[in-house]
């Protein structure tokens, strides 16, 4: 069994030095520091006996100059994340593809890098995006297709717009929250016949609520003006998908009724395009 101290030193969220990253396999050896391994084992996992638990579970970060549209777990295959530093902030991708497994002795017989952090609030973001993996709201595949299939002027997609609107209220955006036909499970024929939909953009009412809540405000207009410009026709109005309301909603307002309605909308068409690849060794 791991010694008791090592076992009671090691966190769900923990960075692991650089040079023990390599030792375990989990970096290649020519990796620089702005490469990470995080463990991400829950911590009764990781303090439960090797008998019962004998891996721990890691993934393999880069660090990246700023948050962008998959922070707050909106995406669940990538997640932009800041852990704290003497220095100031330190922002980090993570990519749930890298999950990597370590025996539990061999992780604690190091020591986590004690230089960088995750506070509370990052501690339930990770926690919250690992479990996304495995809970996704599901919404009809017409509904997602009409998402997809949908024409604006230009070279980006309508998916590209939402994208970008997101990305530009990363620090502040925690997600967008669907409410499709309020709820109930309807089966659309064509584009006459359109999906009715709510979006409550949630943002985080901890970090700066007044620059908060315009980021929202804004992202909720422009999220209005870009669904008229893909479904609402002059001519004949809404087809496909009619955008019934697009609300800023603050995360400490929001009711637990109204949270257990919505479903949240991630951007899992970036599933579709090719992911970076990471410098770790491969088993």
């Amino acid at each position: 069994m791991a010694d008791t101290d090592r076992q009671f030193s090691w966190r769900q969220g923990d960075v692991i030095a650089h040079e023990a990253a390599k030792a375990l396999d989990l970096l290649a050896p020519e990796s620089d520091d702005q490469y990470f391994a995080v463990v991400v084992s829950h911590d009764c996992d990781l303090t439960a006996s090797v008998d019962k638990e004998p891996d721990a579970e890691a993934i393999v970060g880069r660090r990246i100059d700023r948050l962008g549209g998959d922070s707050y777990g909106k995406t669940a295959r990538r997640l932009h994340i800041e852990y704290q530093s003497e220095e100031g902030p330190i922002a980090i991708e993570l990519m749930a593809t890298t999950k990597r497994s370590i025996a539990k002795p061999e992780l604690f017989a190091t020591t986590p890098h004690r230089d960088m952090w995750l506070d509370g609030q990052g501690i339930g973001i990770l926690q919250r995006w690992l479990a996304s993996r495995y809970h996704r709201a599901a919404f009809p595949e017409a509904f997602e297709d009409r998402l997809r299939a949908a024409i604006l002027p230009g070279k980006r997609t309508f998916l590209r717009r939402i994208e970008s609107i997101l990305v530009a209220g990363s620090d502040h955006i925690r997600a967008l929250l669907f409410d499709l036909d309020e709820g109930k499970e309807i089966e659309r024929s064509g584009p006459e016949d359109a999906y009715q939909l709510g979006i409550v953009v949630l943002y985080d009412s901890l970090r700066d609520e007044p620059t908060a809540a315009h980021a929202a405000a804004k992202a909720a207009e422009e999220l209005e003006e870009l669904f008229d410009a893909a479904f609402n026709t002059q001519d004949s109005g809404w087809k496909s998908i009619c955008l019934m309301y697009c609300d800023p909603i603050s995360d400490s307002a929001i009711t637990v009724a109204q949270r257990e309605m919505l479903k949240q909308w991630r951007l899992e068409y970036m599933s579709l395009q090719e992911d970076p690849p990471q410098p770790m060794i491969t088993p």
